[in-house]
């Protein structure tokens, strides 16, 4: 299942972890200078991004990927970055995790219209955080209560196009030795609390002419090279640019470094690590790939190809 080919896209990140307003610009990586925006941006533990895509002198879509943590955040740098609630054409939650979902109820209460949301059907399971230093949760993604409110949900475990433009992944195969479950990570499945392989999270993929793959990802917690294998072999074609959280934060020496090793085999154009990555793991991305490099910071616009 290929998506249609693209011309141009652009990628801003509306929640991220990082804002820096003397991060320099390059022509595709944009930055928010002082005094651009209608008020300050706000950055915090949560992810969301608009993406637009479309093809030169056709037609053009776009899509909200994740809603952050809060709807108050999200919806404080819409309105400085002047997207309005209703522009929205649908909604791609990659998974179901607080932070990524925790924007929407908001969100739809600021619209006039109901929203397309497209998810796995175990994104409403009831998740946890073990670790030594105690439980984080139990969350759960009200799906009641998103329906009352506008939501449509569209739920699928295989790939599937969006307006001819979007790919979204569907499960993704785990085939790389060295990326595992993260074992502090808890679901409840049939009654039972479990490790949480992550069946739910999907990446979004969009094919740019003449470039390659654009694949952005939630948190990566199948493992972002699993997740880049499985973009080149849904699109048979390779990988320009990755944006996303890579979860790198939790994971042992070894596993960190082949995975930024293959992040450089892999990625022709651009890396740019958000959200869950981690500052160390970060840093020696920003270390190794030099020039493929750039640092998450909210407000930021991505452009690849020419509108």
């Amino acid at each position: 299942m290929i998506p249609t080919e693209v011309d141009w896209v652009r990628v801003r990140l509306l929640v991220d972890n990082f804002f820096d307003v003397f991060e320099p610009s390059t022509e595709g990586v944009q930055r928010v200078t002082p005094g651009q925006t209608k008020k300050p941006l706000l950055a915090a533990h949560g992810f969301s991004l608009f993406v637009e895509a479309g093809i030169k002198d056709g037609s053009s879509h776009n899509l909200l990927v994740d809603t952050s943590h809060s709807p108050m955040v999200l919806l404080h740098n819409m309105e400085a970055l002047g997207i309005d609630p209703d522009s929205i054409e649908a909604l791609f939650l990659t998974h179901g995790h607080v932070d990524h979902f925790g924007g929407l109820t908001g969100l739809l209460e600021k619209r006039k219209r109901p929203l397309v949301v497209y998810t796995h059907p175990d994104a409403f399971l009831t998740r946890s955080v073990v670790t030594p230093r105690g439980k984080a949760g139990p969350w759960r993604f009200n799906r009641n209560e998103a329906e009352q409110k506008g939501a449509h949900f569209d739920l699928e475990v295989t790939p599937r196009v969006v307006n001819d433009l979007f790919l979204l992944s569907g499960e993704v195969l785990r085939t790389t030795e060295f990326e595992r479950p993260w074992p502090a990570a808890r679901v409840e499945r049939d009654g039972r609390e479990e490790t949480d392989h992550f069946l739910d999270e999907q990446a979004l993929i969009l094919k740019v002419r003449g470039k390659g793959l654009v694949v952005i990802a939630g948190c990566s917690h199948p493992g972002i090279i699993n997740m880049l294998k499985h973009a080149v072999d849904l699109a048979a074609t390779p990988i320009h640019t990755v944006i996303g959280g890579f979860h790198l934060g939790t994971v042992d020496d070894e596993t960190r470094e082949k995975t930024i090793a293959a992040l450089d085999e892999m990625v022709s154009d651009l890396v740019m690590p958000c959200h869950c990555t981690s500052f160390r793991a970060t840093k020696e991305i920003a270390d190794r790939l030099s020039e493929k490099f750039a640092v998450n910071c909210v407000g930021t616009l991505v452009k690849i190809g020419e509108a």
